[in-house]
C-alpha cells in the first residue's frame, strides 16, 4: 500500500507525467471506441514515443492507454452490435438489446460504471498480491524461472487456441524467433543469416508492431465500406440508479473476481474472462432466461470482468516477467527496452518504476472513469469515423515508430515481414498469442535452461529435486493435455450412451 501512495504522489506532483497519463487514456479510449483499433494496437503504436520520456512517464502512459483501450470498447458493443475491441465481445450480447429497447443512455452510463468497478477491485488485488508474489519469486532459481516459462506457454497454447497442434506450432515458431541472434551461452550468431542487424536479435519493436499493428490493419482492411447504423442515444446519466447498483453487488464481486484471477493466468486475456463471467453469473441468477435479452446483469458480468483483468495481468508481468494478457507483453518488452528488468528484483531495485505501475493504474481508472462520463457523445460520434481514413495515419505512424528507434531501413522490413507473417498464420488458423508469448518467453526459458544445466552439470533430473518446478511442469502438462482429456471423455460418453 506504501508503494501505491509513492507512487501515486509522485504523478499528481508532477503535472507533466500527469498529463502524458491524462492524454494516454484519452488515446486509449479514442481506440477503445473505434471498431478494429484495438489497446493493444494503440499501446504499440506509441511505444516508440516513450524513447524521449522518463520510465516513470512511458510506464504510466502505456498503462493509461491500456485502461482506456479496454474500457472504450463497450461504445460501439452497444451501440452498434460490434465489439470496439475484442474484450467487449460479450457486451454485445445484452448492450446492445438495451440500447434497442431505448435505454442505450442507462446501458452505456452502467457499463462505464462496470468497468470502473472491475478497475478498482483489481487495483487492490495487484497492491495486495503483487508484493507477495515478489517475495516469493526472489526464492526462484534457473530451474523455476525454466519451469515458469514452460508452463506460461502450456496455458497460452491450451487456452488461446482452438486446434492445440497450432497452438504448439506458433509457440515454437514464437520461440525460434526470440532465439535470433547472438547465443546468450556460446557468444555465436545464429539464425541470421549474414545479416549483422540481427546480432543482437529481432529488433523487438517493430516485431511488436508488426504482429499486432501491420497485422490488424491488414485483417480490418475486409471491413472498409462497411456501412453501419448507430442507435440513437438521448440521454446517459452520469451514474446508473441506486438501486440498480445494490442489485447487482453480486455481478460486481463475481465478475471482478473472475477477471482478476484470469488476468493471473498468462495469455488468457479479457474475452475468456467476460465469457466466464457472463456464463457463471447466468447460472446463479434468479433470472437467467433474461440473459440476452438486454438484462442490466449481463453487461455488468462483462464489463467487470474485462477491466479486472488489466490488474490482474500487471501482477505475473511486475512480479515474475511473464505478460498476462497481449497489452502486458508489449508492456513488458517497454520495459525490457528502457532498461528495466521485470521481475521479483524490480520491487528491490526499481520501487519508482513499480510505484508508477500501481500509481499509474489508479489514476488512469479515475482518469477513464471521468471521460468517459462528460466525453461520451464525442466516443459516440467517433464510431462515424470512416477506416480509410484512420489506415494510413496508422500505418504511418508504424512506419515512423520502427524507423526512428535505431534509424535503419531495415527495422521498417523486419516490421512488414512480421506484419505479413501474423496475417498469413491468423488466416490460416493460427493465433498470434502463443507466437509473442513465445517470443518474449523463448529467450526466458532457453537462458535459464541452460544455466541450470551447467549448474547440475548436464543432469535435467536435478529438476525433479526442486518442488516448485517440478509443480509449475506438471500444472504446464496439465493444461497442455487438458483438451485431449475432453476429447476421451467426449469419445466415452458418446459410446456409454450408445450401448458399448
Amino acid at each position: 500500500m506504501e508503494t501505491l501512495l509513492t507512487g501515486t504522489i509522485g504523478l499528481l506532483g508532477d503535472p507533466y507525467s500527469l498529463l502524458i497519463l491524462a492524454f494516454g487514456v484519452l488515446f486509449g479510449q479514442i481506440f477503445g471506441a473505434i471498431p478494429g483499433l484495438t489497446a493493444a494496437l494503440g499501446v504499440s503504436l506509441l511505444l516508440p514515443f516513450t524513447f524521449a520520456m522518463t520510465p516513470v512517464q512511458g510506464i504510466a502512459m502505456l498503462i493509461g492507454i491500456y485502461v482506456g483501450g479496454i474500457s472504450g470498447g463497450l461504445y460501439a458493443a452497444m451501440l452498434l452490435n460490434i465489439p470496439g475491441t475484442p474484450s467487449s465481445l460479450v457486451t454485445c450480447f445484452d448492450g446492445y438489446p438495451m440500447a434497442k429497447k431505448g435505454q442505450g443512455g442507462l446501458a452505456l452510463s452502467l457499463g462505464i460504471f462496470s468497468s470502473f468497478v472491475g478497475g478498482i477491485i483489481s487495483l487492490f488485488a495487484l497492491v495486495l498480491i503483487a508484493p507477495q508474489l515478489a517475495k516469493i519469486g526472489l526464492m526462484f532459481g534457473p530451474w523455476e524461472y525454466f519451469s515458469m516459462g514452460v508452463m506460461g506457454l502450456g496455458v497460452v497454447v491450451s487456452l488461446c487456441s482452438k486446434d492445440i497442434v497450432k497452438g504448439l506450432i506458433a509457440a515454437i515458431l514464437g520461440m525460434l524467433l526470440g532465439m535470433v541472434g547472438m547465443d546468450p551461452v556460446m557468444g555465436v550468431n545464429r539464425f541470421t543469416f549474414g545479416a549483422w542487424q540481427l546480432s543482437s536479435g529481432l529488433p523487438s519493436l517493430a516485431t511488436l508492431m508488426g504482429f499486432f499493428a501491420l497485422c490488424e490493419i491488414m485483417t480490418q482492411l475486409r471491413s472498409v465500406g462497411v456501412k453501419t447504423e448507430i442507435i440513437a442515444v438521448s440521454k446517459v446519466p452520469l451514474f446508473p440508479p441506486l438501486k440498480m447498483i445494490i442489485r447487482n453487488i453480486k455481478g460486481f464481486s463475481l465478475g471482478s473476481f473472475i477477471g482478476v484471477i484470469i488476468g493471473i493466468l498468462p495469455g488468457v486475456g479479457q474475452v475468456t474472462a467476460s465469457l466466464l463471467s457472463y456464463n457463471q453469473l447466468r447460472q446463479i441468477s434468479k433470472t437467467p432466461e433474461k440473459f440476452g435479452t438486454g438484462h442490466e446483469e449481463g453487461v455488468v458480468a462483462s464489463e467487470t470482468a474485462n477491466n479486472a483483468v488489466c490488474g490482474g495481468a500487471l501482477i505475473p508481468m511486475s512480479t515474475l516477467g511473464i505478460p498476462g494478457d497481449l497489452v502486458t507483453s508489449i508492456l513488458l518488452g517497454g520495459l525490457i527496452i528502457h532498461g528495466l528488468q521485470p521481475g521479483p528484483l524490480l520491487f528491490k531495485t526499481n520501487a519508482d518504476i513499480v510505484g508508477s505501475i500501481f500509481g499509474g493504474y489508479l489514476i488512469s481508472n479515475l482518469i477513464s472513469f471521468l471521460m468517459a462520463l462528460f466525453l461520451v457523445r464525442i466516443f459516440i460520434k467517433l464510431l462515424k469515423v470512416p477506416m480509410h481514413f484512420l489506415f494510413p495515419v496508422i500505418l504511418v505512424m508504424c512506419v515512423i515508430g520502427a524507423f526512428t528507434i535505431n534509424n535503419r531501413m531495415f527495422d521498417v522490413w523486419v516490421l512488414v515481414g512480421t506484419g505479413f507473417v501474423g496475417y498469413l498464420l491468423t488466416q490460416n488458423g493460427f493465433s498470434l498469442p502463443p507466437i509473442i508469448l513465445g517470443y518474449i518467453l523463448g529467450p526466458i526459458i532457453e537462458s535459464n535452461y541452460r544455466t541450470a544445466i551447467l549448474a547440475s552439470r548436464g543432469n535435467f533430473l536435478d529438476v525433479f529435486t526442486r518442488p516448485i518446478s517440478v509443480f509449475l511442469l506438471i500444472l504446464g502438462l496439465l493444461f497442455l493435455l487438458w483438451p485431449f482429456i475432453n476429447i476421451l471423455r467426449g469419445k466415452k460418453a458418446d459410446a456409454g450412451a450408445r450401448g458399448f
